[in-house]
């Protein structure tokens, strides 16, 4: 599952001034100017952790380590190439060949009520200019910045989380921010990021300013900025298509009342020949939690003695409690298949598989109101059948939304889940801003890549109060 969790706060302050820009569509990076009247800004912005501390500690997403956080922000000018090193309205000129930085925020900060550094004039109302903090000096009323004016001053070195290089100036800002996002779900206080120019360039003289705008979370376009967040355990269940002389995959998946469930402690498996003897025993530590109510091992039965092609084996899971209640040990089945059927040697080449897909949990058209989780079952079959499944070497999945003839990726390609009995994916629609919706599936068999175009088409509707970590 896919999860994106856009800004709950953001502000853009300028070098020395007291204003406060904070509910401002884009905010404006900018440097330059001589020594009389040198100029630059910073962006700050907060998200709310909560709900990935809630994935993490409640099992979801139990292994740090597998997770992984992306910053993400549109660029203003990512749409028009010919804006490429041209002069905003106001005279700056749209910078390239530049660094960003990344840095940390310790302490708390107000986002204010601010608009733009100059007067203007919005919906007919006049909006006045705000000194209400955050800005330069202050990170909230008489609360100076604890490190310098401007959050910091000096070299920012031991603050800064990371940085990203700009060619072309156009490019949209993408930071892996996973260490300083998981620190925050283990305890680390969390009071936001900023972005800045570096020192260097903050300090230099230039005839025009030099400028770079992204998105904020103010815009009333989709492209509001947002960490996203994946989870690299994914679920290929090889019980099914067990094959001797190789390593498989198997699974087991703990459920109450229909809903995965974690069980109190990592359990126990044994897997047992035909004849009751034990081929191989697993303690706690090398039985791997993937996700919520979800464990599996990897085992490989080599051929011979008691193990044959059309022999029935036996994994028997035991030492299973849940919230503190002791089950019995479960006990499942593992047809092994001829190893043949997988190394497949000789003097001939497969052909590849074809592949027809049916897709569940959402409906063709569907109006979804945003906060649900959806689990979007897959099914690939033979073509021109109804219920003959062809598995296929892989299996992913593609969301976007169109503008004009283009599309714009909001979820890049995610493996499916291949279960023993189906094939998904969770789509988490909180993280989806109201608009219509397309998917794409793609699959893999030998070495021939297939993509099969908007097999699914639905729209998110609004409903603001389901809007998480906003």
């Amino acid at each position: 599952m896919v999860v994106r969790t856009y800004f709950d706060r953001n502000n853009t302050i300028i070098y020395n001034s007291t204003l406060n820009t904070a509910r401002n569509p884009v905010t404006e990076l900018f440097y330059g100017g001589n020594e009389v009247n040198r100029n630059y800004s910073r962006f700050l912005f907060h998200f709310d952790e909560t709900r990935l501390r809630d994935l993490y500690s409640g099992g979801t997403f139990p292994n740090l380590g597998l997770m992984r956080h992306t910053l993400r922000m549109t660029n203003t000018g990512a749409f028009d190439e010919q804006l490429l090193g041209k002069h905003t309205c106001d005279g700056k000129q749209r910078a390239c060949s530049f660094d960003l930085i990344l840095f940390k925020i310790d302490q708390e900060w107000d986002e204010g009520v601010g608009y733009d550094y100059l007067d203007c004039v919005v919906d007919g109302d006049t909006i006045v200019t705000s000194i209400c903090p955050s800005n330069w000096f202050e990170a909230q009323t008489n609360v100076s910045w604890f490190n310098g004016n401007g959050v910091y001053s000096g070299s920012p070195s031991n603050i800064i989380v990371g940085t990203q290089h700009f060619e072309q100036g156009n490019e949209s800002m993408e930071i892996d921010v996973t260490d300083v996002v998981n620190a925050y779900l283990t305890g680390e206080t969390n009071y936001g990021l900023g972005i800045a120019f570096p020192r260097t360039l903050e300090e230099l003289n230039t005839f025009d300013y030099q400028y770079v705008g992204f998105f904020t979370r103010h815009t009333q376009t989709f492209y509001e900025p947002f960490i996203e967040t994946t989870y690299s355990c994914h679920i290929s269940d090889d019980r099914n298509d067990f094959y001797l002389d190789k390593y498989n995959r198997i699974y087991l998946y703990v459920n109450i009342n229909g809903r995965p469930t974690n069980l109190d402690d990592i359990p126990i498996v044994n897997v047992y020949d035909n004849c009751g003897l034990i081929i191989s025993s697993y303690t706690q530590s090398q039985i791997v939690h993937c996700t919520k109510g979800v464990y599996y091992i990897d085992i490989i039965v080599p051929t011979g003695g008691n193990n044959e092609p059309g022999v029935i084996i036996n994994d028997v899971w035991d030492d299973i409690v849940i919230n503190g209640v002791q089950r019995p040990a479960i006990e499942l089945s593992i047809p092994l298949r001829d190893s043949m059927e997988y190394y497949n040697i000789g003097d001939a080449d497969d052909l590849p598989k074809r592949v027809g897909f049916n897709i569940s949990g959402i409906n063709h058209n569907e109006k979804i109101k945003r906060g649900d989780i959806r689990k979007v079952l897959i099914s690939t079959r033979i073509p021109y059948t109804v219920n003959q499944t062809q598995r296929v070497d892989s299996l992913q999945y593609r969301l976007y939304v169109r503008e004009g003839k283009n599309e714009y990726t909001v979820i890049d390609y995610q493996d499916v889940e291949m279960t023993a009995t189906n094939n998904y994916f969770l789509l988490d629609t909180s993280s989806l801003i109201p608009n219509t919706y397309y998917l794409d599936v793609k699959y893999e068999s030998n070495l021939e890549v297939s993509t099969n175009k908007e097999v699914l088409k639905f729209d998110i509707v609004s409903q603001s109060e389901l809007r998480i970590s906003q």
